[in-house]
């Protein structure tokens, strides 16, 4: 009963909150439930250390990335399948409407530069890469969502980019 009492006064900020993520109104819902199921069954581990809301809110962006991710793991798995079933004449076809073998190959390499580029960058730097150029989220979002000053989201940001610039140009020139 008392666990109603919060959800009743969380519950609008909680899916706004979660909307701003998922870009969509019943994912929304669908997160902020599982936030509130998580929160319910962590209250235990609540260290009364910060505001209850603040606690809530970490699990609900928490749940929010956790949820996105997840789809964005699930979109991938189909586009793989959905192309895994194109037979070796139709595979051709569409692939001569669309690109020469010879662009994907060098698409296929292009992306497997930049990849190698962006996995020997340090975590922290990772991260926000990932956040700002992946996930598309602004400088005030990534600072909440890591608990780092703006100015620090943007100098590491800054930071991750000339090494993969360098890191681009160094791969790009050997070959």
């Amino acid at each position: 009963d008392a666990f109603e009492i919060i959800i009743k006064k969380y519950q609008l900020r909680i899916i706004n909150l979660c909307f701003k993520y998922t870009k969509n109104y019943s994912d929304a819902e669908e997160v902020a439930q599982e936030s509130f199921f998580k929160a319910f069954s962590s209250l235990k581990k609540f260290r009364f250390e910060s505001k209850f809301y603040s606690w809530l809110h970490r699990i609900a962006i928490n749940c929010s990335l956790n949820f996105i991710n997840s789809k964005e793991k699930t979109k991938e798995r189909e586009t793989i399948s959905e192309n895994f079933g194109l037979s070796g004449i139709d595979s051709i076809k569409v692939t001569r409407d669309i690109e020469s073998p010879f662009d994907n190959y060098n698409m296929v390499d292009l992306a497997q530069t930049i990849e190698n580029a962006y996995e020997v960058l340090p975590e922290e730097l990772k991260l926000v890469v990932k956040l700002r150029d992946i996930d598309d989220m602004s400088y005030d979002e990534i600072a909440k969502i890591t608990s780092m000053p703006v100015g620090t989201v943007k100098s590491r940001l800054h930071r991750a980019r000339d090494i993969l610039v360098k890191k681009l140009d160094n791969e790009i020139d050997d070959e």
